[in-house]
């Protein structure tokens, strides 16, 4: 079995990587952000990452594979079960730990009570919404199609 390379960050970025900083003091606002420099950003914020959270080596793992990708450790990557909107930002490692949890939590359930487990840790309940819009009730579209224009003012 062939030995495994050792991680390094660096070899995330160019070696021969330098940001341009003239190009960038003549127009900050306009300068546009290479490939290169945005894997040195990430992988300068996963070196800083790594050394503030603790992880298990499996964790780290995922970590690093999402910052090859692209990205930073610090971005939300989505949960697969939780829309997460809200004022806290949410890092990787925070949404992949959630995750993680949820699918334990939910091991052997079946469809409908996976929804149900879910709601209920959202804290919804079936009274949060109505079951069906009544039909004299239209007044709720925030616009007032007709044939010329049926996607309303724009």
């Amino acid at each position: 079995m062939p030995k495994r390379k050792k991680f390094d960050i660096h070899d995330l970025y160019p070696k021969d990587y330098h940001f341009d900083w003239d190009a960038f003091e003549k127009n900050p606002e306009g300068y546009k952000f290479t490939e290169a420099d945005i894997a040195y950003s990430n992988a300068m914020d996963l070196e800083r990452f790594e050394e503030e959270v603790q992880m298990t080596p499996y964790e780290k793992r995922a970590v690093r594979r999402w910052v090859m990708d692209g990205h930073s450790p610090y971005e939300n990557p989505g949960s697969k079960y939780l829309c997460m909107t809200g004022s806290e930002p949410y890092d990787f490692l925070t949404v992949y730990r959630m995750d993680k949890e949820l699918e334990q939590d939910m091991k052997g359930m079946n469809k409908t009570q996976k929804i149900a487990y879910l709601k209920e840790f959202m804290g919804w309940t079936d009274e949060d919404k109505p079951d069906e819009i009544p039909e004299e009730s239209s007044d709720w579209l925030p616009f007032d199609p007709d044939d010329e224009n049926p996607f309303g003012l724009i």
